[in-house]
C-alpha cells in the first residue's frame, strides 16, 4: 500500500483523516495487531507479543492494500504473573476493548478485520468471541489470524528441538529475524517441560493439545525457574525468517481474495 498515490504509509495512526478517506477508495481491510506484555524468560522482552505481529502486519501491508492498525499491546495473561513486568487484564475487559476498537473503524468505512494474534493459544478464546460479535452485531468480516496456526506446516519441517512452548525456539527465531537487538542469545537456556502432561495435553506450541486448556500462575512457576518452556538456544535469524515468510504469505493471500471479492460485489 505504500506505492498508492498520495500516501507514505499504511500505518493508520501516521495518517490524516483525509488520507484514511482516500486509502478506503482502495482498500476495506484493518490489521489490527494484538499480543500481550509478558515475561519472556531471560533472553527476550516482555513485548515480544505485540511486536511479532505488529511487524508482520507490517510487512503484509507493504505487498497488499490493507490498513496497519497500532497495536492493543495488553491482553488476557494472568499464568504469567509469577515475574515482574506482566500486565493482565480481565477477559471481560480485553474483549470489550477490541470489539470497541473494531467496531469503531466500521463506522468509518472498514469491512474486513484482521485480528493478528501474537500471544497465540492463551487469548485465542477471547478473540474467537469477539470475532462472532463483530460478524453478528456490526457486520464486519472479522478474522481472528493466530501467527502459529499460520506458520505451523513450515514450524514442522525446520524444527530441531523437542519443545517450543513459550519463549523458545520459534519465537526466539522470529525475534532474532525481526529484531535481534532485543534478543539476548547469550542468557538463552533451555527449559525442559515435565516428563508427562495430561491425556489430550501437550506442553508444545505444536502439540496434540485435543482440549482446552490453562496454566495458572502457581503452575507456570512451578515448570520454568527462567519463564521459557523449551530450547531457545537452537534459535536462528534464518529459521525466524522462514516462519515469517510463511505467516505473511497466508495473510496477503486472504487479504487479496477479500479485497477481490469486494471490488466485485
Amino acid at each position: 500500500m505504500n506505492d498508492s498515490p498520495g500516501l507514505e504509509t499504511s500505518r493508520l495512526d501516521e495518517l490524516t483523516w483525509r488520507e484514511v478517506d482516500s486509502a478506503l477508495e482502495e482498500t476495506r481491510t484493518l490489521l489490527l495487531p494484538v499480543g500481550s506484555v509478558e515475561q519472556h524468560g531471560h533472553h527476550l522482552p516482555l513485548g515480544v507479543d505485540v511486536f511479532m505481529p505488529e511487524a508482520i502486519g507490517a510487512l503484509v501491508a507493504e505487498r497488499v492494500p490493507a490498513l496497519l492498525a497500532p497495536p492493543i499491546p495488553y491482553g488476557v495473561t494472568p499464568h504469567h504473573t509469577f515475574k515482574p513486568g506482566t500486565v493482565t487484564v480481565s477477559t471481560e475487559t480485553f474483549q470489550r476493548y477490541v470489539f470497541d476498537v473494531c467496531d469503531s473503524a466500521a463506522d468509518w468505512g472498514i469491512e474486513h478485520v484482521l485480528l493478528v494474534n501474537g500471544h497465540y493459544l492463551a487469548q485465542d478464546p477471547e478473540l474467537e468471541i469477539v470475532v462472532r460479535r463483530l460478524r453478528t452485531e456490526s457486520d464486519v468480516e472479522a478474522f481472528h489470524v493466530p501467527l502459529v496456526e499460520l506458520f505451523a506446516d513450515v514450524a514442522e519441517e525446520i524444527r530441531t528441538g523437542e519443545v517450543s512452548f513459550h519463549a523458545s525456539e520459534f519465537e526466539t527465531s522470529i525475534m532474532l529475524e525481526l529484531f535481534p537487538e532485543l534478543v539476548d542469545m547469550d542468557a538463552a537456556t533451555a527449559v525442559d517441560p515435565p516428563a508427562e502432561s495430561l491425556p489430550l495435553t501437550d506442553y508444545d506450541a505444536l502439540g496434540e493439545n485435543e482440549v482446552g486448556w490453562a496454566f495458572t500462575a502457581d503452575e507456570m512457576a512451578s515448570i520454568t525457574p527462567a519463564g521459557n518452556v523449551g530450547d531457545p538456544t537452537v534459535a536462528t535469524a534464518e529459521k525466524g525468517a522462514a516462519l515469517v515468510d510463511a505467516a505473511v504469505s497466508d495473510v496477503v493471500t486472504l487479504i487479496e481474495e477479500l479485497e477481490r471479492r469486494r471490488r466485485e460485489e
